[in-house]
């Protein structure tokens, strides 16, 4: 490139390929400030205006189930919030009761920045389109920490935003993925500047930005994006050590802004480290079921080929015929960026922070293999804590996204600066590649479809004619991505060309690769948003209106909220995973969360899904809510209406159990059983009789009978319980709520009681003789000392910051003087 051209890209220093950056700059070019970074804000928000622009500008909103299933609880739990004036940590509408906070519900009021967020007119969606941009951000402002040229680092960023995983999080409802996603590049950026200039103020916004990742709390994001971080610091110590006490000083910064990030989040990870335990997620600890649970979705190296054609193994949906179980979009990187990346690779392979991309790249591939490749994920899954409690291992592709975005912005900066030369072979042999595709294709692609054909599984689908039809779509869908990748390499091949440095040079041809770059992900992105008809996906955007009606109350719903009395109700069938209940302050047996309390989840199986008349009375569900018509005789019909939800409108027959048993009762005799099997055995064979409970046979020898009390009266809110109870004699009392005694401590008469649990699920206390007030409380001091300790350590980063700012201001000073 002539210096004319560079001086027209405003290039700080030219950056020749044979000598490569090790030490990265301040970040930000003196003579230009802040503008290429407000100019690059810009246009990533503009790339994400112009890819959803449906859901920004038209009355569309999401229906996914993953969006909308948590949207009733949290509109709930507002109200909640709003009615009790303290931060709601129990919502009793689903499972019987669960936690929000330790089972990584309900976070928006601990994610400090949205404290300002929620102040702007943007909502959840345009929450997490913000995110993206402050994703491609961090991307632009990490390579230019290299010098790199500002297209370059643009592209850097507009890759790692709309790589196809962060578009389908956004619209399959996976927002915290997405949010913790975005701030990958900005820990590796903060990170840079901690060891290589070992300033207190940087060590303060590592601290920062590290604290509000986890707050966003998708651990397993998180967690990827600390193994990338900790590599990195790996590498930069290494690599630019000088002296023990240099590397010691880098280090101890490091090491405190890890320890303070960590403490900024105490509010979310304090209680929910202890929750662990009782979840079905803390489970998965050992033992053939817990790796089949933490290797599903395991990406298999074959289907690596979707990183080059996006179609070769269906698009998602009911036209996938991949390795995994299902999956709603495929993992393409992009054709100019994988070949960009490359390049970029092979141009700096000696710059230490280039070669931390390609080795974590590899690692993560390897991971991401799971039970595919088991070596490297065994290895993972045995020694790395936590690991082992996470599923989904293709989910670190997000890392393999991020090292290939940057890698790609490290070769389009190669490319521009490259000798004509060195342009000439690989041109031509990706020329030749690509055109030997598309010949191929056209000339025995009658030959290809019929072997392809060989290969597709069988439709999950019903009819012959709806089989072939989706074994057609598979089949285009190869066909075009092949074209599109080669058409793309062609076009990329011709415009680098050192010919066609007389009609584009500089930042023009810099701005063409670019587009080109971007306009491969943004066509590929539109179908994820999107799909079109003839891909036999469903889009799952649909009209505000038809969210906004299906979330208020219907015939059937307000008919629930009507009846007097503490009661649940079992949704049957394709209703149990329904949360639309709690909009209405119905509690339900049914409900959807990934992190359920594990003795719920061992009852559900226990029950074949509550499918148990005893199990139904022992959880105090009054009503049955089924999509069909039931004929039983414990079953009287009292409603029929319909049940109005995003879908359509369901039919619904509402039923009263009949012999219910009410939300606290006394029992008369207690028995001890040593088997889990036997305790269930005896629970669910009797359907009526709830004076009988059975515990565990480690904590109670025998049988016992108590004498038969009397409530007199029962007050709850979300958080308590308080009866006043009266016994003859001593008394056994057995209330229909969950077993969780980390938090629910029960209080008889202004003392701690001991509380049992009952027939595998719910709680139990003895009562002795007497007039007593028995209260069970919801303890929250783990949460409120974890708040405690967030706002501290968010002070104290802040106070590193300013301070470090302060001190360097005062050292320049004195230099100057001196």
């Amino acid at each position: 490139m002539s210096e004319k051209s560079v001086k027209q890209t405003k290039q700080p220093k030219r950056v020749k390929p044979d000598k490569p950056v090790t030490e990265p700059s301040s970040g930000i070019p003196a003579k230009n400030g802040v503008l290429p970074y407000a100019a690059a804000a810009a246009a990533y928000l503009l790339l994400a205006l112009a890819l959803y622009y449906q859901l920004l500008f038209l009355p569309m909103t999401l229906s996914a189930p993953d969006s909308l299933v948590p949207m009733a609880s949290s509109i709930a739990l507002d109200r909640l919030r709003d009615a009790s004036g303290q931060y709601p940590l129990w919502q009793p509408w689903t499972f019987a009761g669960m936690p929000t906070v330790e089972a990584f519900s309900y976070l928006g009021g601990l994610y400090y920045p949205n404290l300002l967020i929620s102040r702007l007119p943007l909502g959840d969606i345009g929450s997490q389109i913000l995110h993206l941009c402050f994703a491609g951000l961090g991307g632009y402002a990490l390579l230019r920490t290299f010098r790199l040229h500002h297209a370059a680092a643009f592209l850097g960023g507009a890759a790692f935003m709309l790589n196809p995983y962060m578009t389908a999080m956004l619209v399959h409802g996976h927002g915290s993925q997405l949010m913790t996603a975005a701030y990958m590049p900005w820990v590796l950026w903060a990170t840079l500047r901690v060891f290589h200039h070992a300033k207190l103020a940087d060590a303060g916004m590592l601290a920062i930005l590290l604290g509000f990742q986890l707050q966003r709390a998708h651990v397993q994001i998180a967690w990827y994006t600390w193994l990338l971080m900790g590599l990195l610091a790996l590498v930069l110590l290494v690599s630019a050590h000088r002296s023990v006490k240099e590397s010691l000083k880098r280090a101890g910064f490091f090491a405190t802004a890890c320890v303070v990030g960590i403490a900024i989040s105490a509010a979310v990870y304090l209680p929910a480290s202890e929750y662990a335990a009782y979840s079905v997620r803390g489970a998965a600890g050992g033992g053939g079921a817990a790796m089949e649970y933490a290797t599903m979705w395991s990406m298999h190296p074959v289907e690596l080929l979707t990183f080059l054609v996006p179609g070769l193994y269906g698009f998602g949906g009911v036209t996938y015929w991949g390795f995994m179980p299902f999956t709603d979009f495929p993992h393409y990187a992009g054709i100019v960026l994988l070949l960009l990346a490359l390049a970029g690779f092979v141009a700096r392979r000696r710059d230490p922070f280039v070669l931390f991309l390609g080795g974590s790249a590899l690692l993560a591939l390897l991971i991401s293999f799971g039970s595919f490749f088991s070596p490297v994920f065994d290895l993972f899954y045995h020694f790395a804590p936590l690991f082992s409690r996470f599923r989904v291992p293709s989910m670190i592709l997000i890392a393999v996204s991020l090292n290939l975005s940057l890698l790609a912005g490290f070769g389009l900066h190669w490319l521009l600066e490259a000798p004509e030369k060195k342009l000439h072979i690989p041109l031509k042999a990706l020329a030749l590649l690509a055109g030997i595709s598309i010949a191929i294709l056209l000339l025995a692609g009658e030959g290809l479809e019929g072997f392809f054909r060989t290969l597709f599984p069988v439709p999950p689908v019903e009819s012959f004619d709806l089989a072939f039809m989706v074994n057609k779509v598979r089949w285009e869908g190869i066909r075009q991505s092949v074209i599109m990748s080669a058409l793309f390499a062609l076009l990329l091949a011709g415009l680098a060309w050192p010919g066609m440095r007389k009609f584009l040079s500089g930042a023009k041809l810099a701005a063409v690769i670019v587009v080109l770059a971007i306009g491969d992900l943004l066509l590929l992105n539109a179908k994820i948003v999107s799909p079109p008809e003839a891909s036999l996906r469903s889009s799952v955007l649909v009209q505000r209106q038809q969210v906004e009606t299906a979330l208020a109350p219907d015939d059937v719903t307000s008919f629930l909220a009507s009846q007097k009395g503490p009661f649940r109700i079992y949704p049957i069938g394709p209703l149990f995973g329904e949360n639309k209940f709690a909009l209405s302050g119905i509690e339900s047996v049914g409900g959807y969360h990934p992190a359920k309390l594990r003795n719920y989840e061992e009852f559900l199986q226990r029950t074949e899904n509550l499918s148990s008349l005893a199990a139904l009375r022992m959880l105090n569900v009054r009503y049955v809510v089924s999509p069909a018509e039931v004929q039983h005789p414990d079953l009287e019909p009292v409603k029929q209406g319909t049940l109005r939800l995003v879908s359509g409108d369901v039919p619904a027959w509402v039923y009263r159990l009949k012999a219910g048993s009410p939300r606290a009762w006394f029992a008369t005799t207690v028995t001890g059983l040593s088997s889990r099997d036997d305790l269930f055995t005896q629970v669910l064979q009797d359907g009526s009789n709830c004076r009988s409970v059975y515990v565990d046979g480690a904590e109670w020898q025998g049988a016992r009978r108590f004498a038969e009390g009397t409530i007199q009266s029962m007050q709850r809110t979300a958080e308590s319980m308080t009866l006043k109870v009266s016994a003859p004699s001593e008394a056994f009392l057995v209330t229909s709520e969950i077993f969780y005694p980390l938090r629910w401590q029960a209080i008889l008469d202004g003392r701690p009681a001991f509380t049992l649990e009952v027939n595998g699920l719910i709680r139990g206390v003895q009562i002795p003789a007497g007039e007593h007030e028995l209260t069970f409380i919801y303890d929250r001091s783990d949460f409120d000392k974890g708040r405690y300790i967030s706002l501290a350590a968010f002070g104290l980063a802040v106070l590193m910051v300013f301070g470090g700012i302060v001190a360097g201001k005062r050292k320049k000073e004195k230099k100057q003087v001196s």
